[in-house]
């Protein structure tokens, strides 16, 4: 019997009047509220890279079905005069209601500066940042600045969790800075607030390899019932220009110590979990090389050994990418990524991600059903 069954696909988001404007979607991530109603929030902008992208947010009343565009998080008029970021953020639900979007924004100096510096490997400077909403994400707070805890800007791509403790976490790895500069190495930063996001301590690691070599990319979190914290991250060694598994990291004590990283065998890159109860969790990977597609597998982890009962290819539109570039040369080659999965009220599943179809960037998402 299968165990993972796709249902539906739809095109949550794509560029309304292409022939007018270029809208390029990217960078999706997904909330569930108390009445059942959905919001995504993802980047648009010029271009993949552009200096103006900016996170926008959409809507949906019927279960991921239908899509309402709401249009910025925020009045971006509101910033300081000065600060031209581009910038995107992803939510999170807590448990008093409140909505709270973290993420990141990077610096940009003009038009035509890009974000990556092929010389030296190095990225823009910015800001790790958090956004509040108290009326179900309909409005938001002008982002403010957190302590990140490190002086390199950290990649906090992926949703902060509420723990059974009620502290939020959040993860990512220091970027170099833009003259290749990383004091902290490659690891995996920790980020805790024990205020709801009011404040944060950066100090926490969740990755950590021999002189930090690896590279925890695109991590996420999530919560087992049990209140295992488990992560994964696409995993690069930046000294050896080489692409490694899918690695997963595992804390018993809500993220205060955490295992060696634990190697998957799964060749995938931009990758995303949730559990599904008991010692069962669902991912989803990027496989941009070799089997190109999105793949969703079903995962006992029983006693933290990774067994994969299933998989199943979800979506499948994207070439292969050349992987013996230089990293920064491989980003702008990307033609999909961030998945995410969210599980609805009605027991199916929503997986969502941003890919090229037709020339333009667009979200897709895939209704699931996983029969356990």
């Amino acid at each position: 019997m299968t165990v993972i069954q796709k249902t539906d696909e739809l095109v949550l988001y794509e560029n309304p009047i292409p022939l007018l404007r270029s809208r390029q979607a990217k960078f999706p991530g997904l909330a569930l509220l108390p009445s059942g109603e959905i919001i995504v929030l993802f980047e648009i902008g010029e271009a993949f890279d552009s200096a103006d992208a900016k996170t926008h947010v959409s809507r949906s009343s019927d279960l991921g079905k239908t899509w309402q565009f709401q249009g910025e998080l925020y009045d971006a008029a509101l910033l300081p005069e000065h600060l031209n970021i581009s910038e995107g953020l992803k939510p999170t639900l807590l448990d008093d209601g409140t909505l709270v979007a973290m993420g990141y924004r990077y610096h940009r100096p003009d038009a035509e500066t890009p974000i990556g510096n092929p010389e030296t490997g190095g990225l823009l400077g910015g800001d790790n940042v958090i956004s509040f909403s108290q009326d179900d994400g309909k409005s938001w707070s002008v982002p403010e600045v957190i302590d990140r805890g490190c002086p390199e800007l950290v990649e906090t791509s992926g949703p902060c969790i509420q723990s059974q403790s009620g502290d939020l976490v959040a993860i990512g790895c220091p970027f170099k800075s833009w003259e290749g500069d990383n004091p902290s190495g490659q690891t995996g930063v920790l980020l805790r607030s024990r205020d709801r996001g009011k404040s944060w301590d950066g100090s926490g690691r969740f990755f950590e390899t021999p002189q930090n070599t690896l590279t925890p990319w695109e991590s996420r979190i999530c919560e087992m019932p049990s209140g295992r914290l488990v992560t994964i991250a696409w995993t690069f060694n930046t000294l050896e220009n080489k692409h490694l598994a899918n690695h997963v990291t595992v804390s018993h004590d809500d993220g205060r110590s955490w295992s060696d990283p634990i190697d998957t065998l799964i060749m995938g890159q931009a990758s995303n979990l949730m559990p599904l109860g008991g010692d069962f969790l669902l991912t989803i990977h990027a496989h941009r090389a070799g089997d190109v597609g999105l793949y969703v597998r079903l995962v006992d982890f029983k006693n933290d050994k990774w067994r994969v009962v299933e998989e199943r290819v979800i979506w499948s539109g994207a070439e292969s990418q050349d992987t013996s570039k230089d990293y920064i040369s491989q980003f702008g080659d990307l033609k999909f990524g961030q998945p995410s999965l969210l599980h609805l009220h009605n027991g199916e599943i929503l997986a969502v991600h941003w890919c090229v179809e037709g020339g333009q960037h667009i979200i897709k998402a895939h209704r699931l059903n996983v029969n356990m």
